[in-house]
C-alpha cells in the first residue's frame, strides 16, 4: 500500500504542476482560475490514478473519481492558497517562460505549479492507495463461480418432500462436476 500511495503522489504532482506551469506560461494567472484549474486537476487526476480510466470495467469507478475530485480539488485548493502562506524555496523565474514571475511576490500556496501539484499529489495519493488491485482471475472461474451460486439455490429451492439424503447426494454430484471442469 505504502508504494501504491508513493507512486499515487508522483502521479499527482507531475499532472499539477504541467497544469499549473501551463497555465503560468500562457500567462493566465487570474485568482478565480486556480479554482477551476483545481477541479480539473482534480478529474485528470482521477482518470490516471488508481483503477485508470483504460483498464476493463473502469468506466464507472473512474466517473465516480472524476466528480468527487472535481469537487473536492477546489476546496482542497482554497485550503492551500490560505495556509501556506510560506515564500517558495526557488526562485520561479528561472523556469522557461516564467520570467515575469518574481519569488517575492508569490507563496507556495499562490504559485499555479506548486499549489496544483499538492492538491494533485494529495488527490492521486488518496486514489492510487484506495485502488486494491484484485487478484488475477480467469474468466472462466467466475463465470464457475456464478454457475456453482446457481446450482447452490436450485438445489435448496426443491419441495419440502425432498429428504436431506437426496439433496446431499445431489450437492455431491455438482461437486464431482465441478471437479472434472
Amino acid at each position: 500500500m505504502a508504494l501504491r500511495l508513493i507512486v499515487g503522489l508522483l502521479k499527482g504532482l507531475v499532472l499539477g504542476g504541467l497544469v499549473g506551469y501551463g497555465l503560468l506560461a500562457a500567462g493566465l494567472s487570474w485568482g478565480w482560475l486556480a479554482y477551476l484549474a483545481a477541479a480539473l486537476v482534480g478529474v485528470l487526476v482521477a482518470m490516471v490514478a488508481g483503477k485508470p480510466i483504460w483498464a476493463e470495467d473502469a468506466r464507472i469507478e473512474v466517473g465516480m473519481k472524476s466528480a468527487a475530485g472535481a469537487i473536492l480539488a477546489p476546496g482542497m485548493m482554497w485550503l492551500v492558497r490560505h495556509f501556506l502562506t510560506m515564500g517558495l524555496p526557488f526562485d520561479p523565474s528561472a523556469l522557461p517562460g516564467l520570467a515575469s514571475v518574481s519569488a517575492s511576490s508569490v507563496t507556495l500556496g499562490t504559485f499555479f505549479v506548486t499549489s496544483l501539484a499538492l492538491v494533485g499529489a494529495v488527490l492521486a495519493g488518496f486514489f492510487d492507495a484506495d485502488n486494491q488491485p484484485g487478484g488475477a482471475e480467469p474468466k472462466g472461474a467466475s463465470q464457475a463461480k456464478a454457475g456453482r451460486s446457481k446450482q447452490r439455490i436450485a438445489t435448496e429451492g426443491r419441495s419440502a418432500n425432498t429428504s436431506a439424503a437426496e439433496a446431499e447426494a445431489a450437492e455431491a454430484e455438482a461437486a464431482q462436476r465441478q471437479r472434472r471442469n
